[in-house]
Protein backbone atom coordinates (compact mmCIF):
# COMPACT_ATOMS: atom_id res chain seq x y z
CA UNK A 1 0.00 0.00 0.00
CA UNK A 2 1.07 3.56 -0.71
CA UNK A 3 -0.02 7.03 0.39
CA UNK A 4 -1.54 5.97 3.72
CA UNK A 5 -3.69 3.24 2.20
CA UNK A 6 -5.04 5.37 -0.66
CA UNK A 7 -3.12 3.50 -3.37
CA UNK A 8 -2.44 -0.21 -4.02
CA UNK A 9 0.66 -1.15 -6.01
CA UNK A 10 0.50 -4.57 -7.71
CA UNK A 11 3.47 -6.40 -9.19
CA UNK A 12 2.40 -8.74 -11.99
CA UNK A 13 4.05 -12.04 -12.99
CA UNK A 14 5.86 -10.32 -15.88
CA UNK A 15 7.52 -7.95 -13.41
CA UNK A 16 5.49 -4.88 -14.38
CA UNK A 17 3.89 -2.77 -11.66
CA UNK A 18 0.59 -0.88 -11.72
CA UNK A 19 -1.03 1.36 -9.13
CA UNK A 20 -4.73 1.46 -8.28
CA UNK A 21 -6.55 4.06 -6.18
CA UNK A 22 -8.54 2.70 -3.25
CA UNK A 23 -11.62 4.60 -4.36
CA UNK A 24 -11.36 3.11 -7.87
CA UNK A 25 -10.99 -0.39 -6.43
CA UNK A 26 -13.98 0.03 -4.17
CA UNK A 27 -16.12 1.42 -7.00
CA UNK A 28 -15.16 -1.52 -9.24
CA UNK A 29 -15.27 -4.26 -6.59
CA UNK A 30 -16.48 -7.66 -7.74
CA UNK A 31 -18.36 -8.64 -4.57
CA UNK A 32 -22.13 -9.17 -4.29
CA UNK A 33 -22.57 -5.90 -2.38
CA UNK A 34 -21.18 -3.90 -5.30
CA UNK A 35 -22.38 -5.91 -8.29
CA UNK A 36 -25.43 -8.02 -8.96
CA UNK A 37 -24.42 -11.71 -8.95
CA UNK A 38 -27.04 -12.35 -11.62
CA UNK A 39 -26.06 -9.87 -14.31
CA UNK A 40 -22.85 -8.23 -13.11
CA UNK A 41 -24.31 -4.72 -13.17
CA UNK A 42 -23.16 -2.27 -10.51
CA UNK A 43 -25.52 -1.87 -7.56
CA UNK A 44 -23.79 1.17 -6.06
CA UNK A 45 -23.47 4.65 -7.52
CA UNK A 46 -20.25 6.62 -7.35
CA UNK A 47 -21.95 8.70 -4.65
CA UNK A 48 -22.28 5.58 -2.48
CA UNK A 49 -18.51 5.10 -2.46
CA UNK A 50 -16.78 7.14 0.26
CA UNK A 51 -14.45 9.68 -1.33
CA UNK A 52 -11.95 9.01 1.45
CA UNK A 53 -11.89 5.25 0.86
CA UNK A 54 -8.73 3.60 2.11
CA UNK A 55 -7.29 0.11 2.22
CA UNK A 56 -7.21 -1.14 5.78
CA UNK A 57 -5.80 -4.56 4.95
CA UNK A 58 -4.26 -6.29 1.94
CA UNK A 59 -3.71 -10.06 1.78
CA UNK A 60 -2.22 -11.78 -1.24
CA UNK A 61 -3.21 -15.40 -1.74
CA UNK A 62 -0.40 -17.88 -1.17
CA UNK A 63 -0.18 -18.67 -4.89
CA UNK A 64 -0.32 -15.02 -5.90
CA UNK A 65 -3.48 -15.43 -7.98
CA UNK A 66 -5.64 -12.97 -6.02
CA UNK A 67 -5.52 -9.93 -3.77
CA UNK A 68 -7.96 -9.75 -0.85
CA UNK A 69 -8.75 -6.22 0.30
CA UNK A 70 -10.53 -4.68 3.27
CA UNK A 71 -11.82 -1.15 2.71
CA UNK A 72 -12.56 1.54 5.24
CA UNK A 73 -14.90 3.01 6.18
CA UNK A 74 -17.27 0.09 6.47
CA UNK A 75 -14.84 -2.84 6.71
CA UNK A 76 -16.00 -3.90 3.23
CA UNK A 77 -14.12 -6.94 1.92
CA UNK A 78 -13.54 -7.73 -1.71
CA UNK A 79 -11.20 -9.97 -3.70
CA UNK A 80 -9.59 -9.20 -7.06
CA UNK A 81 -7.98 -11.83 -9.29
CA UNK A 82 -4.57 -10.59 -10.36
CA UNK A 83 -5.50 -11.40 -13.96
CA UNK A 84 -8.49 -9.05 -13.65
CA UNK A 85 -6.29 -6.27 -12.31
CA UNK A 86 -3.82 -6.79 -15.15
CA UNK A 87 -6.62 -6.54 -17.71
CA UNK A 88 -8.05 -3.38 -16.13
CA UNK A 89 -4.85 -1.51 -15.25
CA UNK A 90 -4.94 2.20 -15.99
CA UNK A 91 -1.51 3.14 -14.65
CA UNK A 92 0.01 2.90 -18.14
CA UNK A 93 1.71 5.24 -20.56
CA UNK A 94 -0.83 6.35 -23.15
CA UNK A 95 0.23 6.86 -26.76
CA UNK A 96 1.40 10.42 -27.29
CA UNK A 97 0.71 10.61 -31.02
CA UNK A 98 -2.83 10.86 -32.36
CA UNK A 99 -4.14 8.17 -34.66
CA UNK A 100 -3.30 5.00 -32.77
CA UNK A 101 -5.74 2.12 -33.10
CA UNK A 102 -6.97 -0.55 -30.69
CA UNK A 103 -4.96 -3.76 -30.50
CA UNK A 104 -7.68 -5.73 -32.26
CA UNK A 105 -7.41 -3.55 -35.40
CA UNK A 106 -5.08 -4.71 -38.18
CA UNK A 107 -4.47 -2.26 -41.01
CA UNK A 108 -3.98 -3.51 -44.55
CA UNK A 109 -3.34 -2.54 -48.17
CA UNK A 110 -3.18 -4.28 -51.55
CA UNK A 111 0.02 -6.15 -50.74
CA UNK A 112 -1.25 -7.60 -47.48
CA UNK A 113 -4.95 -8.22 -48.27
CA UNK A 114 -5.46 -8.87 -51.99
CA UNK A 115 -6.86 -12.40 -52.37
CA UNK A 116 -6.88 -12.73 -48.57
CA UNK A 117 -10.24 -11.22 -47.61
CA UNK A 118 -11.76 -13.40 -44.86
CA UNK A 119 -14.61 -15.48 -46.23
CA UNK A 120 -17.17 -18.13 -45.27
CA UNK A 121 -20.33 -19.71 -46.62
CA UNK A 122 -23.71 -18.76 -45.23
CA UNK A 123 -24.43 -22.40 -44.34
CA UNK A 124 -21.21 -22.57 -42.30
CA UNK A 125 -22.08 -19.37 -40.44
CA UNK A 126 -25.53 -20.72 -39.63
CA UNK A 127 -24.34 -24.13 -38.48
CA UNK A 128 -20.99 -23.55 -36.77
CA UNK A 129 -20.64 -21.10 -33.86
CA UNK A 130 -16.87 -21.12 -34.14
CA UNK A 131 -17.02 -20.32 -37.85
CA UNK A 132 -19.39 -17.44 -37.08
CA UNK A 133 -17.11 -16.16 -34.32
CA UNK A 134 -14.10 -16.31 -36.65
CA UNK A 135 -15.96 -14.44 -39.39
CA UNK A 136 -17.31 -11.75 -37.06
CA UNK A 137 -13.86 -11.44 -35.52
CA UNK A 138 -12.43 -10.82 -38.99
CA UNK A 139 -14.95 -8.03 -39.60
CA UNK A 140 -13.98 -6.47 -36.27
CA UNK A 141 -10.26 -6.82 -36.99
CA UNK A 142 -10.00 -6.01 -40.69
CA UNK A 143 -13.26 -4.15 -41.29
CA UNK A 144 -14.22 -6.34 -44.25
CA UNK A 145 -15.28 -9.93 -44.97
CA UNK A 146 -17.16 -11.94 -47.62
CA UNK A 147 -20.00 -14.49 -47.46
CA UNK A 148 -20.67 -16.96 -50.28
CA UNK A 149 -23.81 -18.89 -51.23
CA UNK A 150 -26.30 -16.27 -50.07
CA UNK A 151 -29.67 -16.89 -51.77
CA UNK A 152 -30.16 -14.63 -54.80
CA UNK A 153 -33.63 -13.61 -53.75
CA UNK A 154 -34.76 -10.15 -52.73
CA UNK A 155 -34.01 -9.41 -49.09
CA UNK A 156 -31.95 -12.55 -48.48
CA UNK A 157 -29.01 -10.45 -47.32
CA UNK A 158 -30.99 -9.65 -44.16
CA UNK A 159 -30.32 -13.26 -43.09
CA UNK A 160 -26.65 -12.36 -42.74
CA UNK A 161 -27.41 -9.28 -40.64
CA UNK A 162 -29.71 -11.41 -38.47
CA UNK A 163 -26.76 -13.63 -37.55
CA UNK A 164 -25.29 -10.88 -35.38
CA UNK A 165 -27.73 -8.00 -34.96
CA UNK A 166 -30.43 -5.94 -36.60
CA UNK A 167 -30.93 -4.08 -39.84
CA UNK A 168 -30.73 -0.28 -39.55
CA UNK A 169 -33.69 0.92 -41.63
CA UNK A 170 -33.22 4.25 -43.41
CA UNK A 171 -35.06 6.39 -45.96
CA UNK A 172 -33.74 3.88 -48.52
CA UNK A 173 -35.83 1.18 -46.84
CA UNK A 174 -34.99 -1.98 -44.90
CA UNK A 175 -32.84 -2.91 -47.87
CA UNK A 176 -32.23 -1.17 -51.18
CA UNK A 177 -31.40 -2.10 -54.75
CA UNK A 178 -28.17 -0.96 -56.37
CA UNK A 179 -28.64 -1.00 -60.16
CA UNK A 180 -29.04 1.47 -62.99
CA UNK A 181 -32.15 3.63 -62.98
CA UNK A 182 -33.47 6.09 -65.55
CA UNK A 183 -33.76 8.96 -63.06
CA UNK A 184 -31.50 7.93 -60.19
CA UNK A 185 -31.95 9.48 -56.75
CA UNK A 186 -28.36 8.52 -55.98
CA UNK A 187 -25.30 8.17 -58.19
CA UNK A 188 -24.93 4.62 -56.88
CA UNK A 189 -27.98 3.81 -59.02
CA UNK A 190 -26.10 4.38 -62.29
CA UNK A 191 -23.45 2.49 -64.24
CA UNK A 192 -20.82 5.09 -63.40
CA UNK A 193 -17.69 4.26 -61.48
CA UNK A 194 -17.68 5.41 -57.88
CA UNK A 195 -14.67 6.67 -55.95
CA UNK A 196 -13.85 4.83 -52.74
CA UNK A 197 -16.10 6.21 -50.03
CA UNK A 198 -17.87 5.54 -46.78
CA UNK A 199 -21.66 5.47 -46.96
CA UNK A 200 -24.13 7.96 -45.52
CA UNK A 201 -21.71 10.37 -43.81
CA UNK A 202 -24.64 12.81 -43.78
CA UNK A 203 -26.33 10.75 -41.05
CA UNK A 204 -25.71 11.23 -37.35
CA UNK A 205 -25.07 8.59 -36.21
CA UNK A 206 -23.76 7.05 -39.40
CA UNK A 207 -24.66 3.39 -40.07
CA UNK A 208 -21.59 1.55 -38.87
CA UNK A 209 -21.90 -1.54 -41.09
CA UNK A 210 -22.89 -1.91 -44.71
CA UNK A 211 -23.76 -5.19 -46.42
CA UNK A 212 -23.88 -5.54 -50.21
CA UNK A 213 -25.11 -8.76 -51.83
CA UNK A 214 -24.94 -9.69 -55.51
CA UNK A 215 -28.08 -11.11 -57.12
CA UNK A 216 -27.05 -10.73 -60.79
CA UNK A 217 -23.82 -9.75 -62.53
CA UNK A 218 -23.49 -10.25 -66.28
CA UNK A 219 -21.97 -6.86 -67.17
CA UNK A 220 -18.45 -6.02 -68.24
CA UNK A 221 -16.67 -4.04 -65.53
CA UNK A 222 -18.28 -3.21 -62.22
CA UNK A 223 -15.47 -4.65 -60.11
CA UNK A 224 -15.71 -3.93 -56.38
CA UNK A 225 -12.86 -2.34 -54.45
CA UNK A 226 -12.29 -1.82 -50.73
CA UNK A 227 -9.75 0.48 -49.10
CA UNK A 228 -8.66 0.56 -45.47
CA UNK A 229 -9.43 4.12 -44.39
CA UNK A 230 -7.42 3.65 -41.21
CA UNK A 231 -4.37 2.74 -43.29
CA UNK A 232 -4.94 5.86 -45.41
CA UNK A 233 -5.22 8.01 -42.27
CA UNK A 234 -2.02 6.50 -40.87
CA UNK A 235 -0.26 7.20 -44.16
CA UNK A 236 -1.45 10.81 -44.05
CA UNK A 237 -0.23 11.21 -40.50
CA UNK A 238 3.21 9.91 -41.47
CA UNK A 239 3.44 12.07 -44.61
CA UNK A 240 1.72 15.22 -43.38
CA UNK A 241 1.19 15.39 -39.60
CA UNK A 242 -0.11 18.95 -39.78
CA UNK A 243 -2.62 18.02 -42.47
CA UNK A 244 -3.73 15.02 -40.43
CA UNK A 245 -4.31 17.33 -37.45
CA UNK A 246 -6.39 19.69 -39.61
CA UNK A 247 -8.70 16.91 -40.88
CA UNK A 248 -9.04 15.60 -37.33
CA UNK A 249 -9.34 18.99 -35.66
CA UNK A 250 -12.01 20.67 -37.78
CA UNK A 251 -15.46 19.37 -38.74
CA UNK A 252 -16.47 18.76 -42.31
CA UNK A 253 -20.03 19.10 -43.56
CA UNK A 254 -22.00 16.38 -45.35
CA UNK A 255 -25.42 16.62 -46.95
CA UNK A 256 -27.93 14.56 -48.93
CA UNK A 257 -31.15 15.95 -50.38
CA UNK A 258 -31.78 13.47 -53.17
CA UNK A 259 -35.53 13.35 -52.74
CA UNK A 260 -38.25 15.90 -52.06
CA UNK A 261 -38.87 14.58 -48.55
CA UNK A 262 -35.26 13.98 -47.50
CA UNK A 263 -32.68 16.50 -46.27
CA UNK A 264 -29.94 14.89 -44.22
CA UNK A 265 -27.03 16.89 -42.81
CA UNK A 266 -24.09 16.10 -40.54
CA UNK A 267 -21.15 18.00 -39.10
CA UNK A 268 -18.29 15.68 -38.27
CA UNK A 269 -14.53 15.53 -38.92
CA UNK A 270 -13.19 13.52 -41.83
CA UNK A 271 -10.85 11.80 -39.35
CA UNK A 272 -12.41 11.29 -35.93
CA UNK A 273 -10.22 10.73 -32.87
CA UNK A 274 -11.15 9.88 -29.32
CA UNK A 275 -10.06 12.11 -26.43
CA UNK A 276 -7.01 9.89 -25.98
CA UNK A 277 -6.03 10.09 -29.64
CA UNK A 278 -7.47 6.73 -30.75
CA UNK A 279 -8.56 6.67 -34.37
CA UNK A 280 -12.30 6.03 -34.26
CA UNK A 281 -13.66 6.74 -37.73
CA UNK A 282 -12.95 7.99 -41.22
CA UNK A 283 -15.72 9.79 -43.17
CA UNK A 284 -14.86 10.19 -46.81
CA UNK A 285 -17.48 10.68 -49.51
CA UNK A 286 -16.84 13.13 -52.34
CA UNK A 287 -20.45 12.92 -53.57
CA UNK A 288 -21.90 14.00 -50.23
CA UNK A 289 -19.37 16.56 -49.02
CA UNK A 290 -21.03 19.92 -48.45
CA UNK A 291 -19.14 23.24 -48.39
CA UNK A 292 -16.67 23.22 -45.51
CA UNK A 293 -17.23 26.40 -43.49
CA UNK A 294 -15.74 25.52 -40.08
CA UNK A 295 -12.06 25.88 -40.97
CA UNK A 296 -10.36 29.24 -40.29
CA UNK A 297 -9.57 31.26 -43.39
CA UNK A 298 -5.81 31.05 -42.95
CA UNK A 299 -5.92 27.25 -42.57
CA UNK A 300 -8.30 26.49 -45.43
CA UNK A 301 -5.61 25.98 -48.13
CA UNK A 302 -3.72 23.52 -45.94
CA UNK A 303 -7.00 21.77 -45.01
CA UNK A 304 -7.93 21.31 -48.67
CA UNK A 305 -4.40 20.13 -49.47
CA UNK A 306 -4.69 17.49 -46.74
CA UNK A 307 -8.10 16.42 -48.06
CA UNK A 308 -6.63 16.19 -51.58
CA UNK A 309 -3.76 14.06 -50.26
CA UNK A 310 -6.14 11.72 -48.39
CA UNK A 311 -8.20 11.38 -51.59
CA UNK A 312 -5.06 10.46 -53.50
CA UNK A 313 -4.45 7.61 -51.08
CA UNK A 314 -8.03 6.40 -51.53
CA UNK A 315 -7.39 6.43 -55.31
CA UNK A 316 -3.99 4.74 -55.07
CA UNK A 317 -4.03 1.14 -56.46
CA UNK A 318 -1.45 0.24 -53.80
CA UNK A 319 -4.22 0.72 -51.23
CA UNK A 320 -6.89 -1.16 -53.24
CA UNK A 321 -8.21 -4.69 -52.78
CA UNK A 322 -10.35 -5.52 -55.81
CA UNK A 323 -12.68 -8.43 -56.53
CA UNK A 324 -15.64 -9.29 -58.71
CA UNK A 325 -18.90 -10.27 -57.05
CA UNK A 326 -20.66 -13.35 -58.38
CA UNK A 327 -24.34 -14.02 -57.70
CA UNK A 328 -24.62 -15.29 -54.15
CA UNK A 329 -21.63 -13.30 -52.89
CA UNK A 330 -21.99 -10.69 -50.17
CA UNK A 331 -19.42 -8.43 -48.62
CA UNK A 332 -19.65 -6.44 -45.42
CA UNK A 333 -17.62 -3.38 -44.46
CA UNK A 334 -17.09 -1.41 -41.28
CA UNK A 335 -18.56 1.81 -42.60
CA UNK A 336 -16.60 3.93 -40.13
CA UNK A 337 -13.35 2.58 -41.47
CA UNK A 338 -13.41 0.82 -44.84
CA UNK A 339 -14.10 2.72 -48.04
CA UNK A 340 -15.70 0.86 -50.93
CA UNK A 341 -15.76 1.63 -54.64
CA UNK A 342 -16.72 0.17 -57.99
CA UNK A 343 -15.50 0.55 -61.52
CA UNK A 344 -17.82 1.67 -64.30
CA UNK A 345 -19.69 -1.05 -66.17
CA UNK A 346 -21.33 -1.47 -69.58
CA UNK A 347 -24.97 -0.75 -70.17
CA UNK A 348 -25.59 -4.24 -71.56
CA UNK A 349 -26.23 -7.13 -69.22
CA UNK A 350 -27.41 -6.81 -65.63
CA UNK A 351 -25.63 -5.88 -62.42
CA UNK A 352 -28.04 -6.08 -59.47
CA UNK A 353 -26.83 -5.65 -55.91
CA UNK A 354 -28.89 -5.24 -52.78
CA UNK A 355 -27.62 -3.43 -49.72
CA UNK A 356 -28.62 -2.86 -46.13
CA UNK A 357 -27.14 -1.27 -43.04
CA UNK A 358 -26.53 -2.62 -39.56
CA UNK A 359 -24.55 -1.56 -36.51
CA UNK A 360 -21.22 -2.78 -35.26
CA UNK A 361 -22.19 -2.70 -31.58
CA UNK A 362 -24.52 -5.65 -32.26
CA UNK A 363 -21.75 -7.47 -34.12
CA UNK A 364 -19.27 -6.94 -31.30
CA UNK A 365 -21.85 -8.00 -28.71
CA UNK A 366 -22.56 -11.23 -30.60
CA UNK A 367 -18.83 -11.80 -31.08
CA UNK A 368 -18.09 -11.33 -27.38
CA UNK A 369 -20.95 -13.65 -26.43
CA UNK A 370 -19.83 -16.31 -28.89
CA UNK A 371 -16.24 -16.15 -27.69
CA UNK A 372 -17.36 -16.41 -24.09
CA UNK A 373 -19.62 -19.37 -24.83
CA UNK A 374 -16.90 -21.11 -26.83
CA UNK A 375 -14.52 -20.55 -23.93
CA UNK A 376 -17.15 -21.96 -21.56
CA UNK A 377 -17.50 -24.97 -23.84
CA UNK A 378 -13.74 -25.43 -23.65
CA UNK A 379 -13.80 -25.37 -19.85
CA UNK A 380 -16.65 -27.88 -19.66
CA UNK A 381 -15.12 -30.11 -22.33
CA UNK A 382 -11.84 -30.18 -20.41
CA UNK A 383 -13.52 -31.18 -17.15
CA UNK A 384 -15.62 -33.84 -18.89
CA UNK A 385 -12.53 -35.16 -20.66
CA UNK A 386 -10.54 -35.32 -17.44
CA UNK A 387 -13.26 -37.25 -15.64
CA UNK A 388 -13.69 -39.60 -18.60
CA UNK A 389 -9.97 -40.31 -19.09
CA UNK A 390 -8.76 -40.43 -15.52
CA UNK A 391 -11.79 -40.64 -13.28
CA UNK A 392 -11.48 -44.40 -12.83
CA UNK A 393 -7.97 -44.12 -11.41
CA UNK A 394 -7.23 -45.13 -7.85
CA UNK A 395 -7.66 -42.41 -5.24
CA UNK A 396 -4.76 -42.53 -2.77
CA UNK A 397 -5.41 -46.13 -1.83
CA UNK A 398 -9.00 -45.34 -0.77
CA UNK A 399 -11.87 -47.72 -1.65
CA UNK A 400 -13.21 -45.26 -4.27
CA UNK A 401 -11.94 -44.00 -7.59
CA UNK A 402 -10.92 -40.40 -8.18
CA UNK A 403 -14.21 -39.57 -9.88
CA UNK A 404 -16.28 -41.30 -7.20
CA UNK A 405 -14.48 -39.36 -4.49
CA UNK A 406 -15.07 -35.98 -6.14
CA UNK A 407 -18.69 -36.74 -7.00
CA UNK A 408 -19.35 -37.96 -3.45
CA UNK A 409 -17.83 -34.77 -2.06
CA UNK A 410 -20.11 -32.69 -4.28
CA UNK A 411 -23.13 -34.75 -3.25
CA UNK A 412 -22.28 -34.17 0.42
CA UNK A 413 -22.12 -30.44 -0.25
CA UNK A 414 -25.55 -30.52 -1.90
CA UNK A 415 -26.97 -32.52 0.98
CA UNK A 416 -25.73 -29.80 3.36
CA UNK A 417 -27.56 -27.15 1.35
CA UNK A 418 -24.40 -25.56 -0.02
CA UNK A 419 -24.70 -22.96 -2.77
CA UNK A 420 -23.57 -23.82 -6.32
CA UNK A 421 -20.08 -22.33 -5.91
CA UNK A 422 -19.34 -24.53 -2.92
CA UNK A 423 -20.85 -27.62 -4.58
CA UNK A 424 -18.57 -27.05 -7.57
CA UNK A 425 -15.62 -26.38 -5.27
CA UNK A 426 -16.27 -29.75 -3.63
CA UNK A 427 -16.58 -31.37 -7.05
CA UNK A 428 -13.30 -29.93 -8.37
CA UNK A 429 -11.20 -29.73 -5.20
CA UNK A 430 -8.91 -32.57 -6.33
CA UNK A 431 -8.76 -31.75 -10.03
CA UNK A 432 -5.06 -31.01 -9.58
CA UNK A 433 -4.48 -34.75 -9.24
CA UNK A 434 -5.70 -35.05 -12.83
CA UNK A 435 -3.72 -32.14 -14.24
CA UNK A 436 -0.48 -32.19 -12.24
CA UNK A 437 2.61 -33.69 -13.79
CA UNK A 438 3.31 -35.84 -10.74
CA UNK A 439 -0.08 -37.56 -10.78
CA UNK A 440 -1.75 -39.00 -7.69
CA UNK A 441 -0.10 -40.20 -4.48
CA UNK A 442 1.01 -43.70 -3.71
CA UNK A 443 1.59 -45.11 -0.24
CA UNK A 444 5.32 -44.86 -0.95
CA UNK A 445 5.24 -41.11 -1.80
CA UNK A 446 7.83 -39.05 0.06
CA UNK A 447 7.09 -35.55 -1.33
CA UNK A 448 4.02 -33.36 -1.46
CA UNK A 449 2.73 -33.08 -5.01
CA UNK A 450 0.99 -29.75 -4.26
CA UNK A 451 -2.08 -30.85 -6.16
CA UNK A 452 -4.02 -27.88 -4.80
CA UNK A 453 -1.67 -25.52 -6.69
CA UNK A 454 -2.12 -27.57 -9.85
CA UNK A 455 -5.87 -27.24 -9.30
CA UNK A 456 -5.54 -23.46 -9.09
CA UNK A 457 -3.60 -23.42 -12.35
CA UNK A 458 -6.28 -25.49 -14.04
CA UNK A 459 -9.15 -23.30 -12.82
CA UNK A 460 -7.76 -19.76 -12.76
CA UNK A 461 -9.78 -17.59 -15.13
CA UNK A 462 -12.23 -20.45 -15.64
CA UNK A 463 -14.07 -20.53 -12.31
CA UNK A 464 -15.03 -17.80 -9.81
CA UNK A 465 -12.39 -16.77 -7.29
CA UNK A 466 -14.29 -18.33 -4.38
CA UNK A 467 -14.16 -21.75 -6.05
CA UNK A 468 -10.46 -21.32 -6.78
CA UNK A 469 -9.75 -20.24 -3.20
CA UNK A 470 -11.50 -23.31 -1.82
CA UNK A 471 -9.46 -25.55 -4.12
CA UNK A 472 -6.27 -23.72 -3.14
CA UNK A 473 -7.01 -23.91 0.59
CA UNK A 474 -8.54 -27.37 0.98
CA UNK A 475 -5.17 -28.95 1.85
CA UNK A 476 -4.37 -26.14 4.27
CA UNK A 477 -7.85 -26.65 5.77
CA UNK A 478 -6.91 -30.21 6.76
CA UNK A 479 -3.79 -28.97 8.52
CA UNK A 480 -5.86 -26.20 10.11
CA UNK A 481 -8.55 -28.56 11.43
CA UNK A 482 -5.94 -30.89 12.87
CA UNK A 483 -4.52 -27.90 14.76
CA UNK A 484 -7.75 -26.38 16.10
CA UNK A 485 -9.86 -29.55 16.45
CA UNK A 486 -7.73 -32.38 17.88
CA UNK A 487 -10.63 -34.80 17.37
CA UNK A 488 -10.52 -34.17 13.62
CA UNK A 489 -7.31 -36.13 13.24
CA UNK A 490 -9.14 -39.28 14.26
CA UNK A 491 -11.44 -38.92 11.23
CA UNK A 492 -8.58 -39.12 8.75
CA UNK A 493 -8.07 -42.25 6.72
CA UNK A 494 -4.57 -43.82 6.72
CA UNK A 495 -3.89 -42.33 3.29
CA UNK A 496 -4.97 -38.90 4.50
CA UNK A 497 -2.72 -39.22 7.57
CA UNK A 498 0.18 -40.07 5.27
CA UNK A 499 -0.43 -37.04 3.03
CA UNK A 500 -0.85 -34.83 6.11
CA UNK A 501 2.73 -35.63 7.06
CA UNK A 502 3.94 -34.77 3.56
CA UNK A 503 1.96 -31.52 3.62
CA UNK A 504 3.52 -30.24 6.84
CA UNK A 505 1.38 -31.71 9.62
CA UNK A 506 -0.97 -29.67 11.84
CA UNK A 507 -0.52 -25.91 11.53
CA UNK A 508 1.55 -23.84 13.92
CA UNK A 509 -0.08 -20.86 15.63
CA UNK A 510 1.16 -18.32 13.08
CA UNK A 511 -0.10 -20.51 10.23
CA UNK A 512 -3.51 -20.74 11.89
CA UNK A 513 -3.69 -16.95 12.08
CA UNK A 514 -2.68 -16.58 8.43
CA UNK A 515 -5.25 -19.16 7.36
CA UNK A 516 -8.04 -17.44 9.28
CA UNK A 517 -7.15 -14.18 7.53
CA UNK A 518 -8.08 -15.72 4.18
CA UNK A 519 -11.52 -14.37 3.11
CA UNK A 520 -12.79 -17.84 2.11
CA UNK A 521 -11.15 -19.91 4.81
CA UNK A 522 -14.50 -20.93 6.34
CA UNK A 523 -15.72 -22.15 2.94
CA UNK A 524 -12.50 -24.11 2.47
CA UNK A 525 -13.07 -25.80 5.85
CA UNK A 526 -16.54 -26.90 4.71
CA UNK A 527 -15.08 -28.28 1.49
CA UNK A 528 -12.48 -30.13 3.55
CA UNK A 529 -15.15 -31.84 5.65
CA UNK A 530 -17.00 -32.94 2.53
CA UNK A 531 -13.66 -34.12 1.15
CA UNK A 532 -13.13 -36.44 4.12
CA UNK A 533 -16.67 -37.78 3.74
CA UNK A 534 -16.29 -38.66 0.06
CA UNK A 535 -14.68 -42.08 0.48
CA UNK A 536 -17.60 -44.49 0.78
CA UNK A 537 -17.31 -47.42 -1.64
CA UNK A 538 -20.99 -48.27 -1.39
CA UNK A 539 -22.42 -44.81 -1.90
CA UNK A 540 -24.33 -44.08 -5.10
CA UNK A 541 -24.40 -40.38 -6.08
CA UNK A 542 -25.34 -38.38 -9.20
CA UNK A 543 -22.80 -38.40 -12.02
CA UNK A 544 -20.92 -35.52 -13.56
CA UNK A 545 -23.79 -34.69 -15.90
CA UNK A 546 -25.79 -33.63 -12.83
CA UNK A 547 -23.34 -30.75 -12.30
CA UNK A 548 -22.83 -29.58 -15.89
CA UNK A 549 -25.42 -26.78 -15.70
CA UNK A 550 -23.80 -25.31 -12.58
CA UNK A 551 -20.33 -25.69 -14.09
CA UNK A 552 -21.45 -23.86 -17.20
CA UNK A 553 -23.05 -21.04 -15.22
CA UNK A 554 -19.98 -20.51 -13.07
CA UNK A 555 -17.57 -20.73 -16.01
CA UNK A 556 -19.66 -18.16 -17.86
CA UNK A 557 -19.54 -15.83 -14.85
CA UNK A 558 -15.77 -16.25 -14.51
CA UNK A 559 -15.19 -15.56 -18.20
CA UNK A 560 -17.37 -12.45 -18.33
Amino acid sequence: MLDAGRVLAVTFPDGSVARFHAEWLRFNALDAVTRSPGNGQRLLTIGDIPEASTLEDVVTSSDGSAVHLTFEPGAQRSSFPVTWLATHRYDVQRPQASGWTADRVQRWDHATMQDRIPEATLDALRADRRALADWLGAVDRFGVAVVHDVPTTAGALVEVADLFGYVRETNYGRWFDVRSEVNPSNLAYTNLGLQAHTDNPYRDPVPTLQLLACLENTVEGGASTVVDGFACAARLQADDPAGFALLAGHPARFEYAGAADVCLQSKRPVIELGPDGELLAVRFNNRSTAPVVDVPFDEMPAYLAALRRLASYADDPAMHVTFRLAPGDLFIVDNQRVLHARSAFSGSGSRWLQGCYADIDGLRSTLATLRRELAVDGVIDRIVDVFARRGAEEYLGEPVSMAQHMLQSAAAAEADGADPELVVAALLHDIGHFTGELGTYSPDATVDHRHEIEGVRALTGRMPQRVIDCVRLHVAAKRYLCAVEPSYFALLSPASVHTLELQGGPMAADEVAAFEAEPHHADAVRVRRWDEGGKDAGRDVPGLEHHLAALRTLARAALT
